[in-house]
């Protein structure tokens, strides 16, 4: 979507905005007894549309918006890179933690929200 900015000399600057979701979906568990160390779960996310230019990022964990209870789940997220056509995030299990920093995964149907727009 393009939305002009005015200009302080009477010319308009385009900028490019989308604002969407992604499915991220459950985290596998490993078999039990192999304990394994909360290593980030590394997602690409296509925008739409290519940009003219590279964006910038803002992207959160989010419930599915279809799942009616709550999960007590908590994520930290982090975008790591961005294109013009897309950008990529860690995403990390942050409530569950035990000894050694050994984690399990998740079984809700993570959601991602971003919004990514060209700076004016």
């Amino acid at each position: 979507m393009h939305r002009p900015h005015q200009q302080c000399d009477g010319e308009f600057d385009m900028t490019q905005k989308f604002v969407g979701t992604h499915v991220v979906g459950p985290r596998e568990k490993l078999p039990s007894g192999k304990p394994w160390i909360n290593a980030p779960l590394t997602v690409k996310v296509p925008f739409p549309a290519a940009f003219n230019a590279i964006p910038i990022v803002v992207a959160s964990a989010l419930q599915d918006p279809k799942h009616t209870s709550t999960y007590p789940d908590t994520f930290a997220v982090t975008v790591i890179s961005v294109t013009k056509t897309d950008f990529t995030v860690n995403i990390c299990r942050a409530d569950y933690v035990r000894d050694n920093y050994t984690t399990s995964g998740w079984g809700q149907n993570l959601h991602l929200s971003y919004i990514a727009e060209t700076p004016a």
